[in-house]
């Protein structure tokens, strides 16, 4: 995408492993110019392999079209710079411990005073303000403290985490959600933004919530079924496991005629009755589908319109033909690192992946041009530089 609907709008990002770092590189991707503040041993998420010539993939894989300015933030010249740096921004990003902004003198307040309708936006882990304000965390916290895990997994395992760290880039992905309502607003007003990592968890189970709501009972782990819906889980052919999702009657019709099973619609005619007996379901069904291949079941049941998917491993689901047609696969050269791959935006604009072509910084690559343009002077620069007080490369 050559120009995004945030073209021309200044982010200052303060981002640290995942969340923030994700929500920046959400917004570098609908066209804004991405200012990423590291102190000068970079953000903590350079130290997470895997790696490839020394530079974190884990890294490179939220940071994409950004700028890297590193500098100490506690020194008084990077201090003023900063001062400079947040009259420039229409968005200031963090997602630091509680209090870390204030500290570095860059509280809202104090940015406030530079900038008086900036949008401030702030992920943190429990929230800004509460009891657990404080508090710090990482996404195995948050799909504890939200219910996740105790609703993961199959009863007969016991609780199971999400594998993905769901907290963090569901948080990415409210901050940049909500940043950009914030930036459509005319005229803008100064607005602040609160995310936090628990919350997102906690708003994405709203299904499972309604059920705990409504019954004012504890959900049961259910592996890959659904709680509303049967079948609508894994399924084991002879050579592997497919998934099948029968939502509507007319999808459990199609699929009795498919298999030559008419028993079925007379045995389990409404999905009420397939959820009673659901184990009795699965087994009839789990015999016949032993009988033939994964592909064999996709071929046959998709053809008749019935939901139906492999369950591919990371690299064929980015092998896959239609991952590749939407650029869900990206692979470029970085300076450093040399070849890598890593993964596409998931957002479509105008027909073009909505994703920049500017590939992840190395640590202070920008450093010297973003301190010229705010009118550092060349010695200034390199004495910051020779001090340890800034880092360029």
């Amino acid at each position: 995408m050559s120009e995004g609907p945030l073209d021309g709008e200044v982010v200052v990002e303060f981002g640290n492993l995942v969340a923030g770092p994700y929500a920046g590189m959400l917004l570098a991707d609908l066209g804004a110019r991405v200012i990423k503040v590291e102190p000068p041993g970079g953000d903590l998420g350079r130290r997470f392999g895997p790696f490839q010539n020394g530079e974190s993939v884990f890294f490179l894989s939220v940071n994409r079209g950004k700028e890297s300015v590193a500098l100490d933030t506690k020194d008084w010249v990077s201090k003023r710079i900063l001062d400079n740096l947040m009259k420039k921004a229409d968005v200031v990003l963090n997602n630091l411990r509680f209090g870390a902004m204030d500290r570095l003198g860059l509280g809202e307040d104090r940015v406030r005073e530079l900038n008086p309708t900036v949008v401030y936006a702030v992920v943190s882990a429990f929230g800004s303000d509460g009891p657990y304000a404080r508090r710090t965390g990482i996404d195995v916290i948050f799909q504890g403290e939200s219910g996740m895990i105790s609703i993961s997994g199959a009863e007969k395992d016991g609780p199971r985490k999400t594998a993905t760290s769901i907290a963090d880039y569901v948080a990415g992905t409210n901050a940049a959600l909500a940043i950009t309502a914030a930036l459509a607003e005319n005229p803008r007003t100064g607005r602040r933004i609160d995310v936090s990592l628990r919350d997102g968890v906690m708003a994405v189970q709203s299904g499972w919530n309604a059920i705990g709501f409504a019954t004012r009972k504890q959900p049961e782990r259910m592996g890959t079924a659904s709680p509303f819906l049967a079948p609508n889980q894994t399924f084991e052919a002879n050579d592997g496991l497919f998934t099948l999702a029968i939502v509507v009657d007319r999808h459990f019709e199609l699929l009795a005629d498919a298999l030559e099973r008419q028993d079925l619609t007379t045995d389990f005619p409404t999905n009420e009755l397939r959820m009673e007996n659901r184990e009795s379901l699965v087994r009839k069904l789990t015999k016949v589908f032993k009988t033939e291949s994964v592909e064999y079941w996709i071929d046959l049941l998709g053809r008749v319109g019935i939901p139906v998917g492999r369950v591919l491993t990371l690299a064929e689901a980015f092998d896959d033909p239609q991952a590749r047609h939407h650029g869900m696969l990206v692979e470029f050269e970085h300076p450093v690192a040399g070849h890598v791959r890593t993964t596409g935006s998931p957002i479509r604009i105008d027909g073009d992946e909505a994703r920049t072509e500017s590939i992840p910084p190395t640590l202070g690559q920008h450093t010297t041009s973003v301190l010229g343009e705010l009118g550092v002077d060349p010695g200034t620069i390199n004495k910051m530089i020779d001090e340890g007080t800034a880092v360029a490369s």
